[in-house]
């Protein structure tokens, strides 16, 4: 594969078999698809969630085991016979992200102690350290690798990556924070990353691991990857959330958009295309003057209420203004980069969501071509509904196939040199 469109439009090998890995927090499988693309075989995976596990087997049709604290012990029995070359982990991080939005709460264990996702990584690891894979890989949200946390026992306090190093002795190990865009992905997602190889399968495991293995490395990123957003998605077709008919595309089921009240739509037609700006800051509709300050509804010029604007009708008929962020009700900018993709791509009230030129949000089709998700990834029907909103969840959560297909590639010419 040479180039970022032959990679978006590729099915995997039939047969992937030049190495096997299991996928821990899984998810519906979509970085697990990069390493199926690089040649990977998915020997099994872990997901809790049932509609993410029935898209994982649409894809992978292997064994998707559930909850990973129940099913752990029965996993590491499993495949401890089993020569296992990747292990990949990508542990649930709404609890990081979180601690990450609020100062301080990096640095307190005990507010980590609260949500019982913040231990998950010791599960994985449990199974890590039972069946013994060639190749450990964890990745996270930035917040991750630094995050203070107690041990199982509560005896003691670290960060996250001082668990993982002294969890996994027998391994050389790399950690740090990349951004995906490096990789190919069109978009500005920075994510922790953590690698780590056998010290036992090869007497140079360290220099493999530092000259291979460590993402500065992975020496296959495609060419003429998007540059900008638009790049990304021009081939695309146009969608308008103004109502049914052009709110989605007929042939495509994640092409499509919500479709907008009379009074939101007004607010996102009224932002200039490709200006990148804000709803708070639309021009008066009666004198045009676009001085009012965000998050004002009265113009400073003429006084008239600025209804192009973000407001709230309230039961005596007042309009008020609603709060909010100068990032919401706002177009991405065209020449950029897409901002991190979320699982909440589909409100248009959340920040930088808004379609750089056309009057709606990003079409979870849109959202998985910034997230480098091949087309020939399988979405079961009987898992879209609400206007697609839980394949979008599941696209916000995921690792880009392009950065694990890249993962991939390293890890082949890896265990060549291992050999």
């Amino acid at each position: 594969m040479k180039s970022f469109a032959e990679f978006i439009k590729s099915a995997p090998p039939k047969r992937g078999n030049q190495f096997k890995f299991i996928s821990l927090f899984s998810g519906a499988g979509i970085g697990d698809y990069g390493l199926k693309m690089a040649g990977g075989k998915c020997l099994s995976a872990c997901e809790i969630d049932e509609n993410r596990s029935a898209v994982h087997f649409a894809n992978f049709g292997v064994k998707v085991w559930g909850n990973l604290r129940n099913t752990n012990e029965e996993i590491s029995e499993h495949y401890k016979e089993e020569e296992v070359d990747l292990l990949i982990a990508t542990p649930p991080c709404q609890s990081f992200s979180t601690a990450n939005s609020r100062r301080g709460l990096r640095e307190d264990p005990e507010h980590a102690t609260k949500d019982e996702r913040n231990t998950l990584f010791f599960e994985a690891l449990r199974v890590a350290r039972n069946i013994r894979p060639k190749v450990v890989f964890f990745e996270n949200v930035p917040n991750f690798l630094m995050r203070k946390i107690k041990s199982e026992n509560g005896k003691y306090i670290g960060r996250v990556h001082e668990f993982l190093s002294a969890s996994l002795t027998e391994y050389a190990g790399w950690h740090g924070i990349v951004c995906f865009s490096q990789f190919g992905a069109p978009q500005r997602r920075k994510r922790s990353i953590a690698v780590f190889i056998r010290k036992d399968i090869g007497s140079n495991a360290n220099e493999v691991l530092k000259n291979i293995l460590a993402p500065s490395k992975w020496g296959t990123k495609l060419k003429d990857t998007p540059k900008t957003i638009l790049e990304a998605i021009a081939d695309l077709p146009v969608l308008d959330g103004s109502n049914e008919s052009t709110a989605c595309d007929v042939e495509d089921v994640l092409h499509q958009v919500p479709v907008y009240t009379e009074r939101h739509y007004k607010w996102i037609s009224n932002i200039p295309p490709g200006s990148g700006k804000s709803a708070w800051e639309n021009d008066c509709e009666k004198c045009g003057n676009r001085e009012t300050p965000f998050f004002e509804i009265k113009c400073k010029n003429c006084n008239h209420t600025i209804t192009t604007r973000p407001h709230v009708v309230e039961k005596d008929g007042s309009i008020r203004a609603i709060k909010g962020f100068k990032t919401s009700y706002k177009r991405m900018l065209p020449n950029e980069l897409a901002p991190t993709i979320t699982t909440a791509s589909g409100h248009f009230s959340s920040d930088l969501k808004l379609h750089p030129t056309q009057n709606r949000v990003l079409s979870a089709r849109e959202c998985a071509r910034l997230q480098a998700i091949p087309d020939t990834f399988k979405w079961p029907s009987e898992q879209k509904y609400r206007k697609a909103y839980l394949f979008r969840e599941m696209i916000g959560e995921a690792i880009p196939p392009i950065v694990t297909y890249q993962l991939g590639m390293a890890l082949k010419k890896a265990l060549k040199e291992l050999s």
